[in-house]
């Protein structure tokens, strides 16, 4: 029997920190064990976090161990109050004192404003370097009292890299940098020139000290191929996923099947907003084409960034506070369950040309699901995916008129298996005592028949989809790490 190595994963955000960045480090080190590696995690505190959902660190099997460093930054902020007592994974404030602020706090607060201008010509390449500082000095600690045969380094914040790339050369082990987005590639950049030559050297460093680089599409891996192609040692595609443990036993957080309920759990912002959705939707009302007693659209997450108030300004002016619902914040097990009720899962993504190299995570759990997907996406990778495997429809983000035919037809289908569902309701109803036995007999073997088919497209489609679950991805990297150990060469994939 093989003997087990160990793994050190660096990972920024980790739980209990939420966000969209967490499943991929979190389920690395949920299943790097069952193919031989322990695992370790270098991770930020929490404690100045607002967002947590302590439910996550359930995941994790009682071997891992969780090692965490402070940062700067967050130390010189106040705790959240919620953080010592977090209420399912939603960080609550309280509404503000009425006392008048203090000198201190005042110049707290322009010290503040004045910082969050200059950060981007200070903090390089993210904010998070300032945790860089006590997480290599954890990390060191932990590198000498363990035996660490590999680091597997995770952005963003790609800080992450950069403590990696320390380590790694100071203790000889074999690191591998995984991007979840582009670096210097990214289409969301600082805009400031000498900056962004800095990062590109800071980039091409990692590129050439890492033993692999690993990304999460083929679009990615190309790019980076291209740039650095005499610095990278080896790429390897390892795809974003899902996990079917977070769906087994899983119940509908709502009952609506009067209503056409399209669902979104994520972050909105600027360039990812729902605003020509809800446009088309109202058109269609207006229209007839669509009963707005019927719908029902429910967003999870942040709907606007604090200070921002454009999407809740767009449901105002197009009166649909009816059909709206912004819940905010959920821990990951209540998302899921709101996903779970409704009948169209919506993927909203950015409107910038090169968006369409991303494939939005969410997406692979909208796949685990088998729920339909209203996807306004530029065409990508992510489009080709739902393309190929029938999972919806999809349209041009920028495209009204492209939306309001994708959110149409989704409604038609709804509408008509609700007409179906009714029909047979009321034949039900007025079933006649004559023969009554025969049909509830024909009813049940009907009915018997048809969950086997659904049971055996279930498995075939699970079965095609396996690339993208995350058991198999930790697989993956596992045989990545093994070969690096052993000294394998394989030609990048």
């Amino acid at each position: 029997m093989k003997q087990k190595r160990t793994v050190l994963i660096i990972s920024y955000i980790f739980p209990p920190i939420g966000g969209g960045g967490v499943p991929r480090p979190l389920k690395m080190a949920k299943y790097l064990g069952n193919f031989g590696w322990d695992v370790h995690v270098l991770t930020a505190d929490p404690t100045y976090h607002a967002t947590l959902d302590p439910t996550l660190l359930t995941q994790l099997p009682d071997d891992v161990q969780i090692h965490r460093a402070k940062e700067l930054s967050a130390m010189l902020r106040k705790p959240p109050v919620s953080a010592a007592k977090p209420q399912g994974g939603i960080a609550v404030t309280p509404p503000p004192a009425p006392a008048r602020p203090s000198m201190l706090s005042q110049v707290k607060q322009n010290v503040f404003s004045l910082l969050k201008k200059v950060k981007p010509y200070m903090l390089i390449p993210d904010d998070q370097i300032l945790w860089y500082p006590d997480a290599v000095k954890v990390g060191r600690e932990v590198l000498r009292q363990h035996k660490i045969d590999a680091i597997f380094s995770t952005s963003g914040p790609v800080t992450n890299h950069l403590i990696a790339q320390k380590l790694a050369s100071e203790f000889g082990c074999k690191w591998i940098a995984d991007f979840r987005d582009p670096w210097t590639q990214n289409m969301h950049t600082s805009g400031i020139p000498w900056r962004e030559r800095l990062e590109e050297r800071m980039e091409a460093q990692v590129m050439l000290q890492a033993d692999a680089i690993t990304t999460v599409t083929a679009t990615f891996a190309e790019n980076f191929r291209k740039k650095y192609s005499s610095q990278i040692k080896r790429i390897e595609l390892i795809y974003n996923g899902f996990d079917r443990a977070d769906f087994q036993g899983l119940e509908p957080s709502r009952t609506a099947s009067d209503k056409f309920h399209a669902v979104y759990a994520g972050i909105l912002y600027q360039k990812r907003n729902p605003r020509l959705l809800l446009r088309a939707i109202k058109e269609l009302i207006d229209e007839g084409l669509v009963d707005r007693r019927d719908l029902l659209l429910s967003f999870a997450g942040v709907f606007d960034y604090p200070g921002y108030t454009e999407n809740q300004d767009c449901v105002n002016e197009l009166g649909l506070d009816d059909i709206v619902n912004v819940i905010g914040n959920l821990p990951h097990k209540e998302a899921l369950r709101l996903m779970k009720s409704g009948d169209v899962l919506l993927l909203i993504g950015d409107v910038s040309p090169d968006a369409g190299a991303y494939i939005p995570g969410k997406l692979y759990e909208y796949m685990g699901m088998g729920k339909l997907t209203l996807a306004l996406n530029m065409p990508g990778e992510a489009t080709e995916i739902i393309q190929r495997f029938g999972l919806g429809e999809v349209a041009d983000p920028s495209d009204k008129d492209a939306i309001k035919q994708a959110y149409l037809r989704l409604y038609q289908q709804w509408k008509a298996k609700q007409g179906a569902a009714d029909v047979a309701s009321k034949a039900g109803d007025q079933g006649i005592s004559e023969g009554l036995e025969q049909q509830q007999f024909a009813s049940e073997s009907a009915t018997s028949s048809a969950q086997n088919d659904r049971a055996r497209e279930e498995a075939d489609f699970f079965e095609r989809v396996k690339l993208y679950e995350r058991r198999e991805q930790a697989g993956q990297l596992a045989r990545l790490m093994d070969e690096l150990l052993e000294g394998k060469q394989v030609k990048d994939e």
